[in-house]
């Protein structure tokens, strides 16, 4: 599929200041859903740091070619949960969350049905 418009020659323009992403969909280290350029751009976050900078392509892929650092995730759903994590820093900022799968998410889930 062939891009139009302002992003078609920079790829970075296709995420607008403020825009969310989450990535659910890659979860072994050679799968991506997200390019280098998205990644680097973005404030990131994850569900568990070590499932994402290990089995995560999205991220162990730029980590290894340097791109980012393991300090570049801002925080993890239990950061997130504790309100420990470093917040989006500003209004326009893009934010990413990567979620390789963890049980639990899934313990979250049932209790939620449960109730």
């Amino acid at each position: 599929m062939r891009h139009s418009g302002p992003g078609a020659r920079d790829p970075r323009a296709w995420l607008a200041p403020g825009t969310h992403v989450d990535l659910v969909g890659g979860f072994t280290p050679t799968m991506r859903e997200a390019d280098d350029a998205a990644i680097t751009r973005a404030e990131l976050y994850c569900d568990t740091r070590a499932g994402a900078l290990h089995e995560a392509g999205d991220l162990c892929q730029p980590l290894r070619a340097g791109l980012i650092a393991e300090d570049s995730i801002r925080g993890d759903l239990f950061d997130l949960v504790r309100g420990t994590a470093r917040l989006r820093s500003s209004p326009e900022a893009i934010t990413l969350f990567k979620s390789v799968g963890t049980a639990i998410e899934d313990l979250a889930a049932a209790e939620l049905a449960v109730e």
